[in-house]
């Protein structure tokens, strides 16, 4: 993150409580908005908020797959792959669901 944006979110801190809700895990959070990234914010949401920090302490955290159940998520994994088999495009080749704990990608 700029300088300059950095300073902003200290100076704001100081006036209101902030979060952040971002898509990408704590360590590629970390890579884009510095290592000190939980101390940046009151509230810190990596994986679109399936985990939770509150003042740089963990507070929540859940999975796809907890959420769903196994069972379910291999039902819906299934689902996916069966309508992919039918769909028609020029090359079908590589990965075609990659499982991340907040979605199915």
């Amino acid at each position: 993150a700029k300088p300059e944006m950095l300073e902003f979110l200290a100076a704001l801190r100081k006036k209101v409580t902030i979060g952040m809700v971002g898509g990408s895990d704590l360590d590629k959070q970390k890579e884009q908005l510095g290592e000190d990234v939980l101390g940046m914010f009151d509230y810190t949401f990596p994986q679109n908020g399936l985990v939770a920090y509150k003042n740089g302490e963990l507070i929540a955290q859940q999975t796809f797959r907890e959420y769903l159940g196994e069972d379910k998520l291999k039902e819906l994994i299934n689902y996916i792959l069966r309508y992919l088999a039918d769909v028609e495009c020029p090359v079908k080749r590589g990965t075609f669901i990659e499982y991340r704990s907040g979605m199915l990608n």
